[in-house]
């Protein structure tokens, strides 16, 4: 196929994800008088969250900024490109990430990965609001045919109207499992059961973050509702331990928990099933901003965040992060981000931030008040270790490149490995097509190294994603 010309686009400010953190940034950035390009994978804004929801029109939002709600900031994005403010650029992902004297400069794939699609922009500024990804952690058969990720099971239901089974076994922890198991009985799949790791009783032990997340509470109750007029039942301090299939999963063996996550002998017992939706929390995705030199830090959750100040600016200068890039904490944390990161960014250009300096002041309380909620549920929904001594030794860990976890305890007992860098070079594990985002996370908790010795989210990559050899050769060649 023949190759598409690259071009090269200045601007003031590059948003990087259409989700609720990019969409408030680019509202507000281009109200303040900036120059805006959103580059976005998916097809329409909206992230994961947002995905296949319906949309309105509507003329101008009049309101400010601070006011208003994603449906509204949508509102408005809709009508920033299409008056030329915003150029949103569908269905193209950043691989790369560098700057120069021109700038920052993002280097574009295009949707078709088999093509040799490719792009380039510069700006002056950066936005960061890639978002993350589901969390796994390896189990017998978790590779059969029919186990996906959280995320992927609703991202179906929602972009494609497409249930990855008739009976669908959600489990892992935390509220995002209960979004889900929402979204497949919406869609006309059944639940056999949730299986929560954690006992989310304990979030009542978290007064203050409490408070932050109150606006929660009707959502909350409308999942809870559903699930007792479907009858699911909702199992706490148990596990998936194992997938049972041949060509495809068709039961899941579960078992009780102690708090530690280990197994407590004689609890087990399956449960039919065609699909499996598991998700043990999210990993921030931070390649880009790490490409460009953003100093990193640990999350609340204990996983590796872009490194903020009150401004949300990283250690960069003109680089801004927002959303789950720096820390998870939901849509409405990532909302209000989103529009602070905006106001950054257009006052580090020189130009009037879009928010009152009142604006401002709400914006700042309210992303106070959703990193404390998020807080909460990092503390009600942690990742415990127990789990990690009893994964068994043939347990694939590194699905790409057949890695399992034994091989990552030979690297470390046998052949020396002191880093998760030599465990990867010793064992091939995070070197396949996903560069570890599904296996990074639970490497790095077999090797017990500590999360600042990452396999995927401190490593930086020259590329960010698969890029075709024909895309980069004609990058090179004009570039």
């Amino acid at each position: 196929m023949a190759m598409s010309s690259k071009t090269s686009a200045a601007t003031d400010v590059t948003v990087l994800g259409a989700g609720a953190a990019g969409v408030a940034a680019a509202v507000v950035a281009a109200r303040s008088g900036c120059r805006v390009i959103v580059i976005d994978n998916g097809s329409v804004p909206g992230g994961q969250y947002f995905r296949g929801a319906a949309t309105e029109t509507s003329s101008a939002v009049n309101s400010r900024p601070a006011d208003l709600s994603y449906a509204e900031l949508r509102i408005e994005f809709d009508r920033l490109v299409a008056s030329g403010a915003i150029d949103y650029r569908a269905r193209w992902t950043a691989y790369a990430a560098s700057i120069d004297d021109a700038g920052f400069v993002i280097r574009l794939r295009g949707d078709d990965r088999h093509r040799s699609e490719i792009d380039a922009v510069t700006s002056a500024a950066v936005v960061v609001a890639t978002g993350a990804f589901d969390r796994q952690l390896p189990f017998p058969g978790w590779d059969l045919p029919g186990v996906m990720s959280g995320g992927g099971a609703q991202s179906l239901a929602k972009g494609d109207d497409v249930v990855p089974g008739r009976r669908v076994v959600v489990a892992g922890t935390g509220p995002f499992l209960l979004a889900v198991s929402s979204t497949l009985l919406d869609h006309g799949a059944s639940v056999p059961a949730i299986v929560e790791a954690n006992h989310p009783a304990r979030m009542m032990t978290q007064t203050s973050g409490l408070r932050g997340g109150l606006g929660k509470t009707g959502e909350l109750i409308g999942y809870a509702r559903q699930l007792v007029r479907h009858r699911v039942p909702y199992l706490r301090r148990h596990r998936v331990i194992e997938a049972i299939g041949v060509d495809r999963v068709d039961a899941v063996r579960i078992a009780r928990i102690d708090a530690d996550w280990r197994v407590i002998p004689g609890s087990e017992r399956v449960v039919e099933c065609d699909a499996l939706a598991v998700g043990y929390g999210f990993i921030a995705q931070t390649d880009l901003a790490g490409q460009l030199g953003a100093a990193m830090a640990l999350g609340a959750d204990g996983g590796l965040v872009v490194d903020v100040d009150d401004d949300l600016a990283t250690s960069v200068a003109g680089l801004f992060a927002a959303g789950e890039t720096t820390g998870v904490g939901g849509v409405e944390a990532a909302r209000v981000e989103g529009l602070l990161a905006g106001a950054s960014v257009a006052d580090y250009l020189g130009r009037p931030p879009a928010l009152t300096s009142r604006g401002l002041d709400v914006v700042r309380r309210d992303v106070a008040m959703w990193q404390g909620f998020a807080d909460a549920l990092h503390t009600t929904f942690p990742v415990r270790d127990g789990w990690r001594g009893q994964v068994r030794s043939d347990t694939l860990v590194c699905r790409c490149e057949e890695v399992d976890a034994g091989q990552v305890r030979e690297a470390i007992d046998d052949l020396g490995a002191r880093d998760t860098r030599a465990v990867k070079l010793f064992t091939r594990a995070g070197m396949g097509w996903c560069q570890g985002r599904v296996c990074g996370s639970a490497v790095d908790s077999l090797c017990g190294f500590g999360t600042t010795q990452s396999l995927g989210g401190a490593a930086t990559r020259p590329l960010a994603v698969p890029v075709p050899l024909g895309a980069l050769a004609n990058d090179q060649m004009e570039g």
